[in-house]
């Protein structure tokens, strides 16, 4: 699949770039078996709502954030001051701040425009299958830049196809509860995938618990405070388990 390169550091080939950014995809299907049942959620929203179809549409790969979008569509309907919109998706979103920066350093050495590409596609369902792979340190940046475009181009198909899906056929507005939990159904990818090690389990269910539990949060925050609570869970389960793993070493 690929060619050795200076200090045996392995360079990925044209051949090997393609395998890899289908790899990508295929690590990302169970992310993208949790957000098409939001995506269509949220498109039967925008159908369903008084938003423009077409702001509405553009909408989602502008946000590229399911809560933040459900929450911007759900306030334009009701009349929302434009500044609290803005200032309620930006508080949603924070977290991808620390998505960013920890994507960040496995693509420094591409150029300004093609880093502004990636830092697009930064969301938790592209954090949380990229980061443990490139963690394996196997690839290259060019076999960092094939694997995120493959799992990034997915999910971003399955999550615009799947509005579009619900826009174009007018479906009807799911009811109050199910639209609540449509938010919390993207996390259950993150738990089917995150089941390498015991403080990543435990990240995933913490996080699957109280997005369910707080379905009804203001501001739509119950996915943000799910990721802050799965983050302290895993912090709290790695710090345990490792002085058990310390004790057995020579």
């Amino acid at each position: 699949m690929s060619a050795e390169g200076p200090g045996d550091r392995p360079v990925a080939t044209e051949a090997s770039r393609a395998s890899l950014a289908w790899e990508g995809a295929r690590h990302m299907t169970p992310m993208v078996l949790g957000i098409v049942p939001f995506g269509l959620a949220l498109g039967a929203t925008i159908a369903a709502s008084s938003v423009d179809p077409g702001a509405g549409a553009a909408s989602a790969p502008l946000i590229l954030a399911g809560a933040a979008q459900l929450a911007t569509v759900q306030m334009l309907d009701t009349g929302t001051a434009p500044l609290v919109i803005v200032v309620s998706a930006l508080l949603i979103n924070v977290r991808i701040l620390l998505y960013g920066a920890s994507l960040a350093p496995w693509f420094a050495e591409l150029p300004l425009w093609r880093r502004l590409l990636v830092a697009a596609a930064v969301i938790d369902q592209t954090h949380f299958v990229c980061t443990p792979r490139f963690q394996q340190g196997d690839l290259d940046q060019r076999g960092r830049t094939a694997y995120y475009a493959g799992a990034a181009g997915w999910l971003i198909a399955a999550w615009l196809g799947a509005q579009a899906v619900a826009l174009v056929l007018g479906a009807h507005l799911p009811d109050a509860a199910h639209l609540e939990m449509a938010a919390p159904l993207a996390l259950v990818g993150l738990l089917a995938k995150s089941t390498a090690d015991r403080p990543a389990v435990a990240a995933a269910v913490a996080a699957t618990a109280v997005a369910a539990v707080g379905a009804g949060l203001p501001l739509h925050s119950s996915v943000l405070v799910a990721i802050l609570v799965g983050m302290a869970a895993g912090i709290g389960t790695a710090r345990a388990t490792t002085p058990a793993a310390a004790e057995v070493e020579p």
